[in-house]
């Protein structure tokens, strides 16, 4: 074997003073029971939720509040991973234990150093991120309840990166390549560029309209020599005051889309708050039991006291954002006002140089007085027009260019696969998954349309039980696939009850025997089956765990691996 390894898992519950351990030593290992309700599942979900994964738990388990360890390697290298709620514990075996606060961020990115996991999901920020551990498990894991209906969806919370799969399963099949990811980040880094030079070019456009706004109704005409004489004798009191009035219009633009924008958070959270209400109100008046069935998908939802609580608990945290929001604006309006004054300031400074240079010009045309204001302003608002116009420029000239930057690196990142490599990794797959079919005898499996691993959506089965049997051979395949890109460590192969749709049991024997044999060698296989006649070929090779009708957690093992936590975990972190 190569790649990632489960070795050992630890649960621990010390508000009940209960626990248990696992081992997981061979190639080949099993877990099952004569029950399918005795935690088999919980079990190989206990591994994945220690490294950072969520798979769904039911509420009994979550009672427990469980910690738990997980030893595990990867390759020569022995690690440890300890989780409670969201506090990770991480580390080379034997060496001090670094402590993080959440999985995200800093967990994720060590993780994914180990691993070799270089993957880069696009966030919601328009950012890039390195994903969490569950997206990295995705491809190695068949969940029993989601994974047998879709691929690639084993995990709750995977929202957080919106049409990650498609990458994803380039990443892991071959077709993206870790320089692929290297020229992303710049990609987003010149976009971010374009984004900043955009938003100052839309500020400098809201300022010019500003100025006009403000700029005398009456005009006049001078020439060349006058304006120089005019802009000699005042420059150097009015480049003072026409930088800070044209600051000072760019501020009061920019705060006028920071109330509008708080004013419309603060509508939004307030009608949220109210609508949790008559959620809670609903659920507590109208609804007797402790679930609600949905009219239209058949699904029960939690209508528990907990689940009410938690609407109640909602409602107040969108309540406080509520009043954080209106503390902010009653200091942005603050603000407001204390730029209206000092604008009256720079006004008023403005009218004093007027009639400290007051005099007069013949406007020959009409025969008029000119006041030398008009003159002022005409001299001023072209000094602030012409440097407004140049930053202008100047911003639409970086915006620019970061989008030549974009469409240059777009170009290199194409250049990476070329369409001999694509057509190459397409026939792999496609061999594969067509010889995977025919070993499972699923030859009712339809492959229109399925030309790469993405397709996974078009292979549709002729039966529920022949259509499960489908799933497993594009999941085979995707093994083979992953083990030939290379792009990273292997992890261990996942299998939650393979014996879906109850299938016949010559069936449900060849889809054991094709899991045995055509699994590569590189991967450690854990299986989670109810015990049958039928695993019997399987377990002579396989470490076997046989769970019983008793709990999952034990009373009899809490003190000594209690002792072992504060040993091995909370004596060692950093």
């Amino acid at each position: 074997m190569k790649g990632l390894q489960f070795q050992r898992l630890v649960l621990l519950s010390d508000s009940k003073r209960l626990a248990n351990q696992f081992e997981f030593p061979k190639r080949f290992n099993l877990v099952t029971g004569n029950d399918n309700s005795i935690g088999k599942s919980t079990l190989v979900k206990s591994l994945f939720w220690a490294i950072g994964c969520d798979p769904h738990f039911d509420q009994e388990w979550k009672s427990n509040d469980v910690k738990a360890i997980l030893y595990f390697k990867i390759n020569n290298f022995n690690y440890i991973v300890s989780r409670y709620q969201n506090t990770i514990f991480f580390g080379e075996l034997g060496e001090p234990l670094k402590k993080y606060s959440k999985i995200t961020g800093e967990f994720s990115q060590d993780f994914a150093k180990v691993t070799g996991f270089d993957l880069l999901l696009a966030n919601k920020q328009a950012g890039l991120d390195c994903p969490p551990p569950a997206f990295y498990f995705l491809a190695f894991y068949i969940d029993q309840k989601k994974s047998w209906n879709e691929p690639w969806n084993g995990f709750e919370n995977l929202s957080q990166y919106s049409g990650f799969r498609r990458n994803l399963i380039k990443y892991f099949c071959g077709y993206l390549s870790p320089k692929y990811f290297e020229i992303e980040e710049e990609v987003y880094e010149q976009k971010a560029q374009e984004d900043a030079a955009n938003q100052k070019v839309s500020r400098i456009g809201a300022a010019i309209e500003i100025l006009a706004e403000v700029a005398p109704t009456k005009t006049i005409a001078i020439t060349q020599s006058e304006f120089e004489i005019i802009q000699l004798e005042i420059e150097s009191e009015l480049k003072e005051f026409t930088i800070q009035q044209f600051n000072l219009y760019e501020q009061q633009s920019l705060l006028a889309n920071e109330i509008h924008d708080l004013e419309q958070q603060h509508l939004i959270t307030v009608t949220s708050s109210q609508e949790l209400n008559k959620d809670y109100i609903f659920a507590v008046e109208n609804v007797a039991s402790d679930f609600l069935e949905c009219p239209l998908c058949g699904v029960q939802h939690d209508n528990s006291l907990i689940s009410r609580a938690g609407l109640l608990a909602d409602k107040e945290a969108l309540e406080q954002q509520a009043n954080d929001i209106k503390d902010i604006l009653k200091d942005k309006y603050e603000c407001r006002e204390l730029l209206v004054e000092k604008l009256n300031s720079v006004s008023y400074e403005i009218e004093r140089i007027n009639a400290k240079y007051l005099s007069q010009y013949d406007d020959v045309e009409n025969g008029d007085k000119v006041d030398f204001e008009q003159a002022f302003y005409a001299v001023s608002q072209k000094k602030v027009s012409q440097n407004v116009a140049k930053n202008k420029e100047s911003y639409q000239l970086k915006s620019k260019l970061a989008q030549e930057q974009q469409k240059g690196l777009k170009a290199d990142q194409r250049k990476l696969l070329k369409k001999k490599d694509k057509d190459d990794l397409n026939e792999l797959f496609m061999g594969n998954l067509i010889e995977n079919i025919e070993k499972i005898s699923a030859k009712g499996v339809n492959l229109h349309g399925v030309k790469s691993p993405v397709d996974y959506k078009k292979i549709l089965g002729g039966g529920a039980a022949e259509g499960t049997r489908g799933t497993l051979a594009y999941q085979l395949a995707i093994l083979r696939q992953i083990e030939y890109a290379g792009h990273c460590e292997l992890a261990p192969f996942v299998i939650d009850t393979p014996n879906q749709q109850e299938q016949a049991e010559h069936r449900y024997k060849k889809v054991l025997e094709v899991i045995k044999e055509n699994v590569p060698n590189g991967y450690q296989v854990i299986l989670c089956a109810m015990d049958s006649d039928v695993l019997s070929s399987y377990k002579k090779d396989a470490h076997v765990i046989e769970l019983d009708g008793k709990r999952l957690l034990q009373s009899k093992y809490y003190e000594t691996l209690r002792y072992e936590y504060e040993e091995i975990v909370l004596a060692t972190s950093r």
